[in-house]
């Protein structure tokens, strides 16, 4: 029955993605111990179009020829401390290998290929080293695919590979570059502290369970165009040294990229992250690039440090955005994005020029106790609800100018140059030093019509509360405006 199963699994195979001279070829059967031979002696291990029955097993390696022929499979050989040697190179194309895969602390010293072959038991190559480019292009795994600790120091091809269980690279070293672009992860896939030293695609790749780059190292290119994940995905703490795209990436679930490090540019355009987005006290160095970003859950960006042009274009916060105490320490840039939740930039350091132009905010904008060092353009913005500049600081020109604000808090807000039409602004919330200061302000930009406004409003707030009887704050009021025509004489003097 078993062998029934095999045979029909290597006709899909081959129908799938087996050259056409292959098709209407039965597969012959090979022994294991016929493979292992061969490794053994180090002759070239080269079968096309086979079913591999029993297991590959690299402690066999340890016997001579005749011992591997004469010792049954089944039979467990000692385990040992020292790496195996393969002397011989292994290609093994549009096959089926019925058996286990164990090449468990394995040395390869010549290439390694499996191409189209489907691995029906687990496949473990765990502190492997692979001297030579290694091969897994079009195979499939259907129980558990294990690299753990394996060192891969020449080409890792895993291009189009599918692998139905879990698969393990925690720790894996690739010293040159790595391809996985269109693999599919069926189950749970952990690259926890794996280090890429070449460049590495993941491009197109499909990981449809739990995926874990925990601390993971790409000491080159990275990229992730079109990449999809459709559960929680991990970058915490990982490094990407150069250039790292997520280009048209889909995060279906929760995505952490918490403490990560961006040493190289950085590009997030068009993906879409349907669930909690967070970069919390990530750092990036380099050109950072959001554009058309759809964030359909909450994003945090808590504590992230900006150190070089960073862009958010185009983007959609829909659940709200969290940049609280976040560094932008060159220029920044939200131009035309949407703030369907709250978009808190509380205590945010901005020390180049903050570009905020025509941008929506749905709900409260909060920039309290933020810092502006550079300038900073609100023009063209609409703010639904209320914007907070609590102690907010400007220390060069504001603009909001063609902008619309429902509710503004300006109290010990301090700014030179306010750009901002009082007709823009639907209410603003009462404090003595907030009026005066906006009026000072509209005396130096010499907006006549703005500045009667304003005064009027100012007066009209005195008066409806002396008509409540709050005499406090009518005591303030007069001594603000005695204050205030005191030092006007004192400078006419």
């Amino acid at each position: 029955m078993k062998k029934a199963l095999a045979l029909i699994l290597v006709g899909l195979v081959l129908f799938f993605v087996a050259p056409k001279t292959a098709l209407g070829e039965s597969p012959s059967m090979v022994a294991a111990d016929e493979v292992m031979v061969k490794i053994r002696l180090g002759l070239p291990a080269e079968y096309d179009n086979v079913v591999i029955k029993g297991n590959l097993t690299s402690e066999r390696l340890g016997l001579t020829a005749k011992q591997i022929l004469r010792i049954p499979f089944e039979v467990k050989m000692p385990s040992s401390d020292e790496p195996m040697l393969a002397n011989s190179s292994i290609v093994i194309k549009n096959s089926i290998i019925d058996g286990w895969v164990d090449f468990n602390n394995t040395v390869f010293q010549k290439q390694v290929s499996f191409e189209n072959t489907l691995f029906l038991e687990n496949a473990s190559f765990r502190y492997s080293t692979f001297n030579g480019d290694a091969t897994f292009a079009h195979c499939m795994f259907m129980k558990t695919g294990c690299f753990t600790g394996s060192q891969f120091n020449g080409n890792a091809n895993f291009l189009q590979t599918y692998f139905k269980g879990p698969a393990f690279f925690n720790g894996t070293q690739f010293g040159d570059n790595a391809d996985f672009c269109l693999a599919q992860f069926r189950s749970a896939v952990s690259l926890r502290g794996a280090q890429f030293k070449g460049s590495v695609g993941f491009i197109k790749t499909q990981f449809c369970d739990y995926v874990d780059f925990v601390s993971s190292q790409f000491a080159a290119d990275a990229f992730f165009d079109e990449t999809y994940f459709e559960e929680d995905a991990s970058f915490k703490g990982s490094l990407f040294s150069q250039v790292a795209k997520f280009n048209k990436t889909q995060f279906k679930n929760e995505t952490s990229f918490e403490g990560a490090h961006f040493a190289g540019s950085a590009q997030f355009l068009g993906p879409i992250f349907n669930d909690t987005i967070d970069f919390s006290s990530a750092q990036f160095d380099r050109d950072t690039c959001f554009k058309q970003a759809q964030f359909m859950g909450p994003a945090f960006f808590t504590g992230a440090k900006f150190n070089d042009l960073v862009e958010f274009i185009e983007c959609n916060f829909l659940a709200g955005a969290a940049f609280r105490q976040s560094d932008f320490r060159i220029d920044t840039t939200f131009n035309n994005t949407s703030f369907g939740g709250l978009a808190d930039f509380t205590a945010g350091n901005f020390l180049g020029f903050a570009d905020f132009g025509g941008s929506q905010f749905a709900y409260n904008a909060d920039f309290s106790n933020a810092s502006f060092n550079g300038m900073a353009d609100f023009s063209r913005s609409t703010f639904s609800e209320k914007v907070n500049l609590h102690e907010t600081q400007f220390k060069k020109n504001v603009y909001f100018e063609s902008s619309k604000v429902n509710t503004l808090n300006l109290t010990n807000a301090r700014y030179g140059w306010l750009f901002l039409h009082w007709d823009s602004i639907d209410h603003l919330e009462f404090d003595d030093v907030a009026y005066q200061t906006l009026i000072n302000n509209y005396k130096r930009l010499q907006w006549q019509t703005d500045l009667s406004d304003c005064r009027s409003a100012y007066l009209s707030v005195i008066q409806a509360a002396s008509a409540n009887n709050y005499s406090w704050i009518v005591d303030a009021m007069r001594s603000i405006v005695a204050r205030t025509n005191s030092n006007n004489l004192s400078g006419q003097a």
